[in-house]
């Protein structure tokens, strides 16, 4: 009962900032979408923060347009995204017209609800109060979000019981069992989910929190205080990113590496050099005071030289999309039974769509649908790269956006990435709407001055 009071006081707080400041609304409702507890109606409902707040902001946001002009920013990124959305509903009418789809209409509401909401979190940001400060402020309250996140995942890594507490209380779902299914079989929830009720999206979190500490720290010019910040950030983000024993964090740590060498290292190289010795003395030292802890949990050791066979081995994708035995084997099946416009939003029985944006994609919405959201990942590369030289906030926010997207390329290959991972897609596409917002800006204020 006192959680649903606090949720709902939070809530109402909240949504009230919004109508008197649409900047600090915007930023709050980031925040909240990362770490905003969720939110249980009896045992099979669960509500998260972002879902209903989401719609709160875009209906305030066009209340203030109705009062004061209609006008509103565009981008073509949005009309693309807006084409992959009309191809998922085609293919969901089709599939119902062919009646072997199961599930509700109620359930094809929600499940198109979470991939509207990119388009609505790009809309708002693209059409927000946004400037350097307010851009600024969203990227330290990334940094800072993920120290109390890493310290909760390492806490359930090492079974502290108020790790495990918090976890149960304000982040599961009825939805999603990796929780449950590690407290039941192993007593402890040896591979973390921090705020993200999956290992693998904890992981692809810590790999988006890597990628924005060392890129920070590159590019220079902060405070002493703030470099160590963003170094304990960087050294924490490494430590709960093993203990979440994902193959994912593994394989996808060599890849943020890659991408901060390939893209900052050229034009930073002394910089880099001394970062990169800073962050291994802050990492070892991490590594060093936890290891004795991590030591006593030979579920844990055990855990991680899995995973590292796996790698080496070559078999860490064979388990799940082997096409004879992997669970997604009668998915691929029902992929090639409409390979072209997929089955949209409907549920076949035994079929599993989840994981891999790619393959869930092909389910949805087809080759065709695949090539479409595709098309607009290209467009956010396209434009980030062009942008990414520019000096001040907006050069950094480009930059960062894309290493972010090609960070979630490589990773959904075993699930959302960025683009589609519960609480992490907001941050996300929000990035993507700032990039976007401040490129219009500019773009009108070189016309008035040009007029």
């Amino acid at each position: 009962m006192l959680m649903v009071l606090f949720w709902i006081a939070t809530g109402i707080l909240v949504a009230s900032v919004f109508l008197l400041s649409m900047r600090i609304g915007l930023a709050l409702y980031l925040i909240g979408a990362l770490i905003f507890p969720s939110l249980w109606f009896g045992e099979e409902v669960a509500l998260r923060f972002e879902v209903i707040y989401c719609l709160w902001l875009v209906f305030v946001f066009f209340l203030r347009k109705a009062a004061s002009g209609f006008t509103f920013r565009w981008h073509p990124v949005l009309s693309r995204y807006m084409l992959f959305l009309a191809a998922v509903i085609l293919s969901t009418m089709l599939a119902q017209l062919s009646k072997a789809s199961e599930g509700s209409l109620m359930q094809s509401l929600v499940s198109f609800y979470g991939i509207l909401r990119p388009l609505l979190v790009m809309f708002l940001f693209l059409n927000g109060p946004v400037d350097e400060k307010f851009a600024r402020c969203i990227l330290w309250a990334f940094v800072w979000l993920s120290v109390p996140i890493a310290l909760l995942s390492i806490g359930q890594t090492l079974g502290l019981s108020v790790a495990q507490e918090i976890t149960l209380r304000g982040y599961t779902s009825p939805w999603r069992t990796p929780v449950f299914r590690l407290l039941e079989e192993q007593g402890v929830i040896i591979r973390s989910t921090g705020v993200f009720e999956s290992p693998v999206l904890n992981a692809i979190y810590f790999l988006m929190v890597l990628i924005t500490a060392g890129f920070l720290l590159v590019r220079g010019g902060h405070k002493p205080f703030h470099k160590c910040v963003l170094y304990l950030s960087l050294g924490l983000a490494l430590v709960a990113g093993i203990t979440t024993l994902s193959s994912t964090f593994l394989l996808g740590l060599l890849i943020a590496v890659g991408l901060l060498v390939v893209f900052l290292y050229p034009r930073n190289q002394r910089r880099f050099l001394r970062i990169a010795i800073a962050s291994a003395c802050v990492i070892g030292l991490l590594i060093v005071s936890f290891l004795p802890y991590f030591s006593q949990q030979p579920l844990f050791s055990g855990g991680l030289r899995y995973q590292f066979q796996r790698i080496l081995s070559a078999s860490v994708l064979k388990s799940r999309y082997g096409p004879e035995v992997g669970i997604l084997a009668n998915t691929y099946k029902a992929i090639a039974q409409r390979p072209i416009l997929g089955w949209g939003l409907s549920q076949l029985e035994g079929v599993f769509v989840g994981d891999s944006l790619y393959v869930s994609t092909l389910y949805r919405g087809g080759i065709f649908g695949l090539l479409l959201f595709l098309w607009v990942v290209w467009t956010i590369l396209r434009h980030t790269w062009r942008y990414s030289r520019t000096v001040g906030i907006y050069g950094e926010v480009n930059m960062l956006c894309l290493l972010w997207t090609l960070l979630s390329l490589v990773t959904s290959v075993g699930a959302g990435g960025g683009f589609l991972a519960l609480r992490l897609q907001e941050w996300y596409w929000a990035v993507v709407g700032i990039s976007l917002n401040a490129y219009l800006a500019r773009a009108q204020s070189s016309s008035r001055e040009a007029d």
